[in-house]
């Protein structure tokens, strides 16, 4: 059971220091066994509470050839014991004060604090025997709420502006108290030289750095906590490789790319695979989609969203099953589109149905009918695949198509779609294809052993500066 007159005083002080500020100072004076000890306290511009105090000014100093003995028994009572006492407080002027007698059962300390009490009448005085102050006022200081808020620096990305901005993610509110931890989920791209940089901040007039921690991370999302230690103190845990940062505010200021000042489209990337046709062909078709997917995403963290559509051929023949068009995936993360894509390529094609045709204008029709207006800035129609769509009707060509798609019809729709463009990787060279690939592929085509990924990606607006680095954690807002 904690000691009341001990609770009392922690109290006092606790009260003393949250009143601090910049320009008031809280002074402490105990008188105890071996001598006076004066701790001075302030708050730094963190707002973090500071605590300085010199060595312990013994008796022995302050009663020799001033009327006091080795034992500190009062022989002559002289005026100037008093003046040494006092000014060996050191007390400032304008601070507040509070007085700590530790050692009450001396009459040498009684007298000073009485003497220190007569000096400064507006102080708090308190007799404690056996106190601890410098334990106390260290444990006050490490439970001090904080007066200001602690942020994660981070990087912002506002769905109504589609901008990154450098911004602040709050940890910690004013108040918070050591041993409060605060959980953070946020991206990480690949970053500059350094890695990620994670930086907190108290602000003030100016944002003033608290913790700066560095980690080169793999691409993706974490999971991570912050400790307050104590104010001005916090632990990051749950992060890979940290190590400490030596650069100022302004360095990481400068770190950010400019191009994270200029908006950002948001972009839909579909990608529709045709996954009939002999198993090598088929096997390349995911392989070209999944380095797409993967090149893509690496140059639009946090903007990129994918779909996947896959289709295959028609049978006309009813001892032969024919597959659906199936939307595998539509408007997820590119990670999630990438698993996906791993699993279809461990399974077997689809049946061959016609030679010359494909579900072509079922896939189509299977697009028209998910997209919306108002969707992403940019939405591309990425087809990989060899053989034509079918007609709606017979015109002498290939077999029509038994839903009665009409190809042409829906790729108008498509082509009306606001920010629309459309990609295509064809199997074959492309002075081999058929034409209606150059119309698939009407803002970029090329043949499947021929595909630059990079370049390709740039025709199609999707792909961004690969000298882009990202050097703080990623976290979308409103």
């Amino acid at each position: 059971m904690p000691d009341p007159g001990e609770d009392l005083l922690r109290k006092a002080l606790a009260g003393a220091v949250a009143g601090l500020d910049e320009s008031r100072r809280l002074t402490v004076v105990e008188v105890a066994a071996d001598g006076i000890t004066t701790f001075d306290l302030r708050r730094d511009e963190l707002g973090r509470p500071r605590c300085r105090f010199d060595p312990v000014v013994p008796w022995t100093s302050l009663a020799a050839g001033r009327g006091w003995d080795g034992a500190g028994h009062d022989l002559t009572r002289q005026d100037p014991t008093e003046e040494a006492v006092i000014r060996a407080a050191g007390v400032p002027s304008h601070a507040a004060l509070i007085l700590v007698c530790s050692f009450p059962d001396s009459p040498l300390a009684g007298q000073a604090l009485a003497w220190l009490h007569a000096a400064f009448p507006e102080a708090a005085a308190f007799v404690q025997a056996d106190v601890r102050v410098d334990a106390l006022l260290r444990d006050v200081v490490v439970n001090d709420p904080l007066d200001r808020p602690y942020e994660l620096v981070v990087l912002k990305r506002s769905v109504a502006t589609g901008r990154f901005e450098l911004a602040a993610h709050q940890l910690f509110t004013i108040g918070a108290r050591a041993g409060e931890v605060a959980r953070v989920t946020a991206r990480c791209e690949a970053g500059d030289e350094r890695g990620t940089a994670f930086a907190v901040v108290a602000w003030g007039r100016r944002p003033l750095l608290l913790s700066l921690q560095s980690a080169r991370l793999v691409p993706g999302h974490y999971d991570f906590t912050v400790e307050l230690e104590r104010p001005g103190r916090v632990r990051l845990t749950g992060l890979p490789g940290l190590v400490r940062d030596d650069r100022s505010w302004a360095d990481l200021v400068a770190a950010v790319p400019r191009g994270l000042d200029t908006r950002t489209d948001s972009q839909h990337l579909i990608c529709a695979v045709e996954i009939s046709g002999a198993p090598g062909d088929v096997a390349k078709r995911l392989e070209r989609l999944h380095q797409m997917v993967a090149t893509m995403s690496a140059g639009a963290p946090g903007l990129l969203e994918v779909s996947l559509v896959t289709y295959g051929a028609h049978s006309y023949d009813r001892r032969v099953p024919e597959g659906e068009v199936e939307v595998v995936d539509w408007l997820v993360s590119p990670g999630h589109a990438l698993a996906s894509l791993t699993g279809l390529e461990g399974r077997p094609p689809a049946p061959e149905g016609h030679p010359h045709g494909a579900q072509l204008e079922d896939m189509l029709a299977a697009v028209v009918g998910r997209l919306t207006v108002g969707g992403a800035e940019r939405t591309v129609l990425l087809t990989v695949g060899d053989r034509s769509p079918h007609p709606a009707r017979v015109d002498g060509t290939i077999l029509p198509c038994p839903h009665r798609y009409d190809w042409r019809m829906l790729l108008g729709r498509l082509e009306q779609y606001p920010g629309m463009a459309f990609g295509a990787i064809c199997d074959r060279d492309v002075g081999e294809a058929d034409p209606v690939w150059s119309r698939l592929g009407a803002t970029a085509l090329t043949w499947l052993d021929a595909l630059d990924i990079r370049e390709f990606g740039a025709e199609l607006g999707l792909s961004a500066s690969q000298d882009r680095s990202i050097p703080f954690p990623l976290i979308e807002v409103p």
